[in-house]
């Protein structure tokens, strides 16, 4: 550093002689003298520039060196609390931390040993994002553009059941109870007089509904579409809702589950706690003639059936071979009702065989009706999101229904 000073120093003195020199021999005014202090200026600018750079290098110097000077004191510290936990007698300096930090110094990280590196990368404070002092506050995470949502297991009476949309909060369905009935007689004998008799079903919707509540701020820095969330959430909700109710609802302010039928035709299985292949193909037969019916159960019991053999040693259970076509039990096809009850439980009825498309109806009276509220709780900075849906399911046909109860 003190050579650099010393030659900047010279290379200015050089300059300002030229200079005198110049002007004493050309005078002031001439060519000569001017582009000799423009030169002058030039070597007086470089050697200011190089001057500075020489200081900023003198400066880093001065700081690793303090900072050097200050990790010695820390670990000359650490080792003498090392040391005074030791026996009398030792001294810190024979430890192999204080020589292999001495051996640093004086020839350099590529002259240490195999031995004094491990010692000193030990005892190394390295910056790391598992310590957010040491490095882990300056470390940002990735966000996943996509949410991980569980499966929302939803009873399909919907996909199968008669689905009527009506303008008018109760729908009145007409029956047909007889038919009339002819009969045979002799010749010239006279025939009795006969006609059909009806009845009437009505379904009455009612509401479900569910209202959300947000603050603005979670509104402004959510990093999705947060009620575009909120609505895909609520219409896969209130999917689930009904289609526990369509199975399991007392008809009380909700639909009338077709488990819940007062008058729903069953057969008990043949042995207790548990159903047979036997108890599945008696089912069939209780259905008339002409109904396109299907089997109803939960996944665990269509896992249990799927083990069932008949007598020749083949599963009931058949995978389909032609496109499009459903998997069948007994040649019968089936779907998955997440709301049916277990097959092992005493008295549960754990299978339904119907048809659902004749005997099962679904009102829907409007569209999801979405109340945005941002004025009730201006206050507090809250928007409550209500959503309404008016409908309602019940068995309007019983006798294309039966079903599988367990024996205790």
């Amino acid at each position: 550093m003190a050579g650099e000073n010393e030659k900047i120093i010279l290379d200015v003195k050089d300059a300002v002689d030229t200079l005198r020199e110049t002007v004493e021999k050309y005078g002031a005014e001439s060519a000569e003298y001017k582009e000799m202090v423009e030169k002058t200026q030039e070597a007086l600018e470089k050697d200011e520039k190089a001057h500075s750079e020489l200081m900023a290098k003198q400066a880093e110097s001065d700081k690793k060196t303090l900072e050097l000077e200050d990790r010695v004191k820390e670990f000359e510290a650490r080792m003498a609390e090392h040391q005074s936990q030791k026996k009398e007698g030792t001294n810190y300096k024979d430890e192999a931390e204080y020589k292999a930090l001495s051996n640093y110094f004086r020839f350099g990280e590529k002259e240490l040993s195999d031995e004094d590196f491990d010692v000193l990368k030990k005892n190394n404070k390295t910056m790391r994002m598992d310590d957010d002092t040491q490095g882990g506050y300056l470390t940002t995470t990735e966000f996943d553009a996509t949410i991980i949502k569980k499966i929302t297991e939803i009873s399909p009476v919907r996909q199968h059941a008669r689905v009527r949309t009506v303008s008018r909060k109760t729908l009145e369905m007409p029956t047909r109870a007889t038919i009339p009935e002819a009969t045979y007689e002799g010749e010239a004998a006279s025939g009795d007089d006969g006609n059909s008799t009806y009845g009437a079903e009505s379904l009455t919707c009612y509401r479900l509904t569910i209202t959300v509540p947000f603050t603005m701020d979670v509104l402004m820095d959510a990093s999705f579409d947060l009620e575009a969330e909120i609505s895909g959430d609520v219409t896969e909700g209130m999917a689930k809702k009904e289609g526990n109710k369509f199975v399991l609802g007392t008809g009380a302010k909700q639909p009338e589950g077709f488990l819940s039928y007062a008058d729903l035709a069953f057969l008990t299985t043949a042995g207790s706690l548990t159903i047979s292949g036997d108890d599945l193909l008696l089912l069939t037969g209780e259905l008339k003639s002409g109904y396109n019916p299907m089997y109803g159960f939960n996944r665990r019991t269509l896992a249990f059936i799927r083990t069932l053999k008949g007598s020749d040693g083949q599963y009931l259970w058949q995978t389909s071979l032609a496109p499009g076509a459903p998997n069948t039990i007994a040649g019968e096809p089936y779907d998955v009702f997440p709301d049916m009850p277990a097959y092992n439980v005493a008295n549960n009825l754990s299978v339904i065989y119907a048809d659902f498309k004749r005997g099962y109806t679904i009102t829907d009276r409007v569209g999801m009706s979405i109340i945005r509220d941002q004025y009730a709780k201006k206050r507090q900075a809250i928007i409550e999101t209500t959503f309404h849906r008016w409908n309602t399911g019940g068995v309007t046909l019983p006798e294309a229904f039966v079903a599988l109860k367990t024996k205790s």
